[in-house]
């Protein structure tokens, strides 16, 4: 894979301060930002469509190896650790272990590792995002909630009931992550994911 240099930039959403995306581009920061907030079939530009609100180019640096810099900010604890952490490539941040001082670190981290020794070979790519039904039960083991059948079909958006008997829809992969009722608890949840909710009657 040919050597590219380029730009590692992270973007912030002012619907949620805690709603991130860090990127590479071997084109100007400033272009590749416009094209996350035109392209509606993206996830980063669903959060554009709907709330209204363009992502901002939060800070960007030049790199002399594109693909080796991201691959360095993504590989790493608890992205490798964590199925759904790279849902829709986006970062959800949290007060634990996806933080600002992650991110920092992570950036530092891209800044040094300059081109990769075998530059015939590829580097190591981010961590798939994994989805499935059984880790999704897993992480609402706890919580309360469960999926319930007769909602629908697939684990993108699955009707799911709390103890309070709400029910609703929700991405299987939003609610393992924050495994709570948004009717209940909304306050848990950005704008973005709160407009995606589907409630449904009890049955």
């Amino acid at each position: 894979m040919a050597v590219k240099a380029g730009f590692i930039y992270v973007l912030i959403h002012p619907s949620d301060e805690r709603l991130i995306k860090v990127g590479m581009t071997s084109r100007s920061p400033e272009v590749r930002l416009e094209e996350h907030n035109t392209q509606f079939d993206k996830a980063a530009g669903r959060v554009v469509e709907a709330t209204g609100e363009d992502w901002i180019l939060k800070e960007f640096f030049a790199v002399e190896d594109t693909y080796n810099a991201e691959s360095a900010f993504f590989r790493r604890s608890p992205l490798t650790e964590t199925p759904y952490a790279l849902s829709d490539e986006l970062l959800k941040l949290d007060d634990k272990f996806l933080n600002w001082d992650w991110v920092n670190e992570g950036l530092r981290l891209a800044k040094s590792v300059g081109v990769r020794r075998d530059t015939s070979q590829p580097p190591i790519p981010k961590p798939p995002p994994k989805r499935g039904g059984k880790w999704i039960e897993a992480s609402l083991k706890e919580s309360g909630l469960r999926p319930v059948k007769g909602y629908g079909n697939g684990i993108t958006k699955v009707a799911f009931e709390c103890p309070q008997r709400h029910v609703f829809k929700i991405s299987g992969s939003c609610l393992a992550r924050f495994p709570f009722c948004p009717i209940c608890e909304p306050e848990r949840f950005d704008s973005y994911t709160l407009r995606r909710v589907e409630t449904c009657e009890s049955k």
